[in-house]
């Protein structure tokens, strides 16, 4: 596991709570048969990325649960609150994992934090930016780091 903290001392000394915004991908996602398995998960700070695994590493979810923990633990006493644009997906994994396992750290909000826009406008200029994105980039589609 790769474990970088690259978020500066601004947001805690301010007090301010610390958005970090994510994103996992999961196997066999629409399967009847099969729970869905974290693929991947990324983190992006407002200040900074922040990769937490990469496709060398390899843990099982109690390890990653502790490692995912440790560095939410680590950004400091002030309040992290993660953000997604899909907390019905995204969030219920994260949040079940750290209730299963006892390990939910005390910094980190117990709500998800949502990823929104002000206007139509502003949506309609996001989605047709994407939609760019993804036709040059199709290849790297499910990517939880991009």
């Amino acid at each position: 596991m790769v474990i970088e903290n690259m978020v500066t001392e601004d947001n805690r000394k301010r007090g301010k709570a610390l958005n970090v915004f994510f994103d996992t991908e999961f196997t066999k996602f629409r399967s009847v048969n099969d729970e869905p398995k974290l693929i991947s998960i990324g983190l992006v700070a407002e200040d900074g990325l922040l990769p937490l695994l990469d496709g060398s590493n390899r843990l099982q979810e109690a390890q990653f649960a502790l490692k995912m923990s440790d560095w939410i633990a680590s950004l400091g006493a002030g309040e992290v609150v993660l953000r997604c644009d899909s907390p019905s997906y995204d969030w219920t994994f994260v949040a079940e994992m750290f209730n299963f396992y006892g390990l939910w750290p005390a910094n980190l909000r117990r709500k998800c934090g949502t990823v929104y826009f002000e206007s139509d406008r502003q949506i309609h200029r996001y989605q047709a930016a994407l939609s760019s994105f993804w036709k040059d980039n199709q290849s790297r589609m499910h990517h939880s780091l991009v």
